[in-house]
């Protein structure tokens, strides 16, 4: 997974900007409904930083998983509309470890009036800052996983091998390795037989590298599709997560078109909120995607209430009744709070 996604030449991530979305691209995600995602995350941070980070400090966002930085230009850009003083004194940071997509995202930035205020960093120690805003949207779910495979009354292991004739890969059942067996031993055994599932432990050291961003004070919001724990690995999710997208099209075969699908699982947040407490932060909340927006958009609904929108507010009104519908990406998406300090 780690080759198939993230390498730097053949990866489906090496070229972020030239992935489109829609119809024979990607699926559609919050940030490519429209321009209103941002904004009420812009809304957001401003409510967030005047009441909990007093001091008068420069604004510091940082944004991991960033993709081609449309979501860094609309948290701006909605920074400018509502609180244009705020949005001249913020620093918004797009953290990105990878070479090869820094260059194109400065490249592309560079010749984009909108993307004033927006840096680029390849790495926490240059992002951070003594108190500041973290976000990311749909990051981790693409972080590389193991498969767990239940038969016979015990735990292995889904690894990648080859086919018998050589010419393709296959799936082959290996014992655990010692590193899950911790894991899997705490999952217990009430399981069907055939169950799968999976585990991503690189989540506990991005977790630790992350909460190294603001050592004074700092919010975390993680905005993801997953579950808690007992419902992630509840024994009637007996398929697991695992979900692979090609050309619009959803599929379960990770094998297939290797480099040129999305493969992703979804987020076990209660591996998330464990590796936030040893890192020194707290679980602050937790919630869908239809109430974090919802809250956020209270004074800007409220500001329209009882007039007539004009063509500008009627769009951005049908994208925020996409991104909260419930039965759209509402409920899908979840939104995790972690903070240190206040």
């Amino acid at each position: 997974m780690e080759d198939v996604l993230y390498h730097k030449k053949y990866g489906y991530y090496a070229q972020p900007l030239s992935r489109a979305i829609g119809r024979g691209g990607d699926f559609y995600t919050s940030v490519s409904v429209g321009s209103t995602f941002g904004f009420l995350l812009a809304r957001a941070i401003h409510r967030e930083w005047e009441a909990e980070f007093p001091g008068g400090a420069p604004p510091v966002i940082v944004e991991q998983g960033a993709h081609d930085g449309r979501l860094a230009r609309d948290v701006m850009a909605g920074l400018r509309e509502i609180a244009p003083d705020f949005a001249d004194a913020a620093v918004y940071r797009i953290l990105e470890p990878r070479p090869e997509v820094r260059r194109t995202l400065q490249e592309s930035l560079a010749s984009d009036p909108s993307a004033d205020g927006i840096e680029i960093v390849g790495d926490v120690a240059a992002a951070g800052a003594p108190r500041g805003i973290f976000l990311c949207n749909e990051l981790l779910d693409a972080f590389p996983f193991h498969c767990l495979f239940y038969q016979g009354g015990t735990w292995h292991e889904r690894r990648v091998g080859l086919q018998e004739n050589g010419e393709g890969f296959a799936w082959v059942i290996r014992p655990l390795p010692p590193s899950l067996r911790d894991f899997a031993t705490a999952l217990g055994h009430d399981f069907p037989e055939g169950y799968h599932t999976e585990v991503a432990p690189a989540v506990d050291s991005w977790v630790a590298e992350s909460a190294a961003l603001f050592p004074e004070r700092g919010v975390w919001w993680i905005i993801d599709y997953g579950y808690p724990r007992s419902d992630y690995y509840a024994p009637s999710r007996r398929k697991g997560t695992l979900r692979c997208y090609d050309a619009h099209r959803a599929g379960e075969d990770p094998f297939a078109s290797p480099g040129q699908q999305d493969i992703t699982a979804h987020v076990d947040f209660t591996r998330v909120a464990e590796a936030a407490e040893r890192a020194g932060l707290r679980m602050a909340g937790f919630t869908d995607q239809h109430h974090f927006l919802i809250e956020a958009a209270r004074p800007w609904l409220l500001s329209i209430e009882g007039q007539a929108p004009d063509a500008a507010t009627a769009k951005r009104l049908r994208q925020f009744h996409t991104l909260t519908h419930p039965s759209l990406m509402g409920r899908q998406f979840k939104v995790m709070e972690l903070r240190r300090g206040k």
